[in-house]
């Protein structure tokens, strides 16, 4: 008798830099299939040495069942989602994107606002830890969200960081980020 493990959920990842390089990393070592699109040439060459499946443009990314992203601010994440020149319209109904970026909560809630109107379900979900955290798979998570989707979205999470916080509606990661790095400093 044949047993058949659950295939693990595809995964499009936007942002190899300096957290995003580690992060694929950890999901390729808890068994994810990654697709990764850099803007930069000179990321996507390294990926390539590395054996990570890199492709050279957003639509390549979003046929996947996850969608995550990690870029350097709300500017970056902005023009990666939106229905314009972005990949919002290459997105399929039931699409789960996780941005783990450190943006405008009023950005995030807009970002999730208009690809819920295409069925395409958001959590944003900035990260706590560094570079450190990404590489140890031992990153803060704070998600804001709706529930449901939180939880789908728990293995991979758990393949990233090892406090994972729920913390409300869409927006209040990016709240509860705040919160940490004031009481941080």
């Amino acid at each position: 008798m044949r047993i058949n493990k659950k295939l693990k959920p595809t995964i499009g990842f936007i942002g190899a830099g300096n957290m995003g390089l580690p992060m694929i990393k950890n999901l390729m070592k808890k068994g994810f299939q990654v697709k990764v699109y850099d803007v930069n040439p000179k990321i996507t060459k390294k990926l390539e040495k590395d054996n990570i499946k890199a492709v050279n443009n957003l639509r390549a990314v979003a046929s996947n069942q996850f969608i995550i992203s990690i870029l350097p601010d709300t500017q970056n994440v902005e023009s990666v989602f939106n229905n314009d020149t972005g990949i919002n319209s290459y997105l399929k109904p039931g699409t789960i994107v996780i941005d783990m970026s450190t943006i405008s909560s009023s950005s995030a809630i807009e970002i999730g606002k208009s690809l819920q109107i295409k069925q395409i379900e958001f959590l944003d979900a900035p990260v706590s830890g560094g570079v450190k955290g990404a590489l140890n798979a031992s990153l803060s998570i704070m998600i804001g969200g709706k529930k449901e989707t939180y939880k789908k979205s728990l293995d991979v999470l758990n393949s990233l960081g090892e406090n994972i916080i729920y913390a409300g509606r869409l927006g209040m990661g990016q709240v509860f980020k705040m919160c940490n790095q004031i009481m941080v400093g």
